[in-house]
């Protein structure tokens, strides 16, 4: 009687086990798009002090981004040394938000902010925003990432009500002496 009371019980828990299981949703072609960051790159930057009037401080380093959560978002961790604004180090998660029906990102690095940004593709460009304190008052910052044949690109535009200015410039090129990024 024990035994079977025992297995009984064990069945009704690997049911349970089953259908908890199936109720976790798969990545759906929101998600999928952003495969076209994933990889591992060397990277260079370009920061544009003072709103883009002068020289650019030339930065390098390196950036991984994989699927992370069962490929529901994409984990970035970066390191890059800037003689501008000397070693930076960034982590973030990029996701979609299928509530809201938006992409998000949310960064956190060395310097310690942690900006959380929102958007949507445009084409093959996902295009995200910010609200951004600071000592001169809030200003909006624009992030745009794409795939530009073999590298990867983010620029990031700063609005301070004068209309956006380019403050970086960043393209990351495949590490492993890979052909293409993905599409």
């Amino acid at each position: 009687m024990k035994i079977s009371s025992m297995l009984v019980i064990g069945l009704i828990l690997l049911i349970a086990g089953a259908a908890k299981a199936q109720m976790r949703p798969a990545p759906g072609p929101e998600v999928k798009k952003l495969g076209f960051l994933t990889g591992q790159y060397t990277t260079r930057s370009n920061v544009y002090l003072n709103g883009g009037s002068t020289e650019p401080a030339m930065g390098t380093g390196t950036a991984t981004l994989r699927w992370g959560l069962d490929s529901m978002v994409v984990l970035l961790d970066e390191s890059e040394n800037n003689p501008a604004l000397g070693v930076y180090k960034g982590f973030g998660i990029v996701g979609y938000d299928r509530h809201d029906g938006k992409y998000y990102l949310s960064m956190f690095n060395n310097y310690g902010d942690r900006p959380q940004y929102s958007g949507d593709f445009a084409g093959d460009t996902l295009l995200l925003t910010t609200t951004v304190p600071s000592p001169e008052g809030k200003f909006v910052q624009l992030v745009k990432w794409y795939a530009n044949g073999n590298t990867l690109r983010l620029q990031v535009f700063n609005d301070f009500g004068q209309g956006p200015t380019l403050s970086v410039d960043w393209t990351a090129t495949p590490a492993n002496g890979a052909d293409d990024v993905k599409k």
